[in-house]
């Protein structure tokens, strides 16, 4: 029955870029680190328990490896939509006891590595001296051929090139854990299923099954909108631009960070827990004319050029 389910699903492929911490989806992040966390812990011969790692009793709480420190990070990140961009991305993210997250502080990432050694492995392996003497994770990254990426940093390794290396990590990892193998499900059976966790999108076009699930894709999907139009959204009187890509994702621009939802970007950008992105972002014609994404996408609906959410097909 699972089989025949994952048979009809329509996966995208997926992109860890610009998807990381926000103030409505802690629960969401905290769960994919669990699972991450306790599949390393396993692979290693160790106890990893995701149960536990959810608990309240024991409680875990989300760390990032970087502190909240633009000013140590300005030759690479001088914005500071780039800095949380960056900062807040889930290969920046992992698991610590509660009391072990309120030692570090605000320490620079080279000084938490250090203390790094005593946790689980998915953070130990930050540590260099944490590779001594553990054959069970050589055995473990090279069985899964990790070797590039569960590792740790020189000094001063750049703030983006560790989350880059982190996100394509936890990819490999999620392919490991969702796969069809562990499932029960026989690859033969599934003869045209593309692992969603290991395939290389297309910057131009969405994936053939795609099917747009956003408001801004159905605009693009229905011509309302093109590919490569400019937004902006206005913050405390400065105007932060982006593009709607060919998936009708948002592309702000500066940091290169992409985003499903307008709701995200610009949760970035105003550094808020929820934003009405629909509201806030402004589609800018050719005549500098800026107009809501709602409102456009409302006119597209009174007008029969896009469906509403609402009616259904018969």
């Amino acid at each position: 029955m699972l089989g025949r389910q994952v048979a009809r699903e329509e996966y995208d492929a997926v992109v860890l870029d610009g998807f990381g911490l926000r103030g409505t989806n802690r629960h969401q992040v905290k769960y994919l680190l669990a699972r991450l966390t306790a599949f390393v812990q396993e692979g290693c011969g160790r106890r990893g328990d995701v149960a536990e790692y959810l608990s309240d009793t024991r409680p875990y709480q989300i760390e990032h490896l970087f502190a909240n420190k633009p000013a140590r990070h300005s030759a690479e990140a001088p914005d500071p939509v780039r800095f949380r961009s960056l900062r807040n991305q889930l290969g920046g993210l992992v698991l610590l006891l509660d009391k072990d997250n309120a030692s570090l502080g605000a320490m620079p990432f080279e000084e938490k590595v250090k203390r790094y050694g005593r946790q689980d492995v998915l953070v130990g392996v930050l540590n260099r001296e944490y590779h001594s003497n553990f054959p069970r994770l050589h055995e473990f990254t090279k069985a899964n051929g990790l070797e590039s990426l569960l590792r740790p940093f020189r000094p001063n390794t750049p703030m983006a090139e560790v989350i880059k290396v982190r996100q394509e990590l936890y990819l490999r990892l999620c392919s490991r854990i969702w796969s069809l193998e562990r499932m029960g499900i026989r690859k033969e059976d599934l003869p045209e299923h593309r692992d969603p966790f290991m395939t290389v999108p297309s910057p131009l076009a969405p994936p053939a099954r795609a099917r747009p699930r956003t408001d801004v894709a159905r605009m693009v999907s229905a011509g309302v909108v093109e590919p490569g139009s400019r937004i902006v959204l206005t913050h405390k009187g400065t105007d932060h631009w982006a593009e709607i890509d060919a998936n009708g994702r948002i592309a702000l621009k500066g940091t290169g960070a992409l985003y499903s939802k307008a709701d995200d970007a610009g949760c970035i950008i105003r550094n808020t827990r929820t934003c009405d992105g629909m509201k806030l972002w402004h589609l800018v014609s050719e005549d500098g004319t800026r107009t809501p994404l709602r409102e456009l996408r409302d006119r597209s609906i009174v007008s029969g050029v896009l469906r509403s959410r609402r009616s259904r097909v018969p």
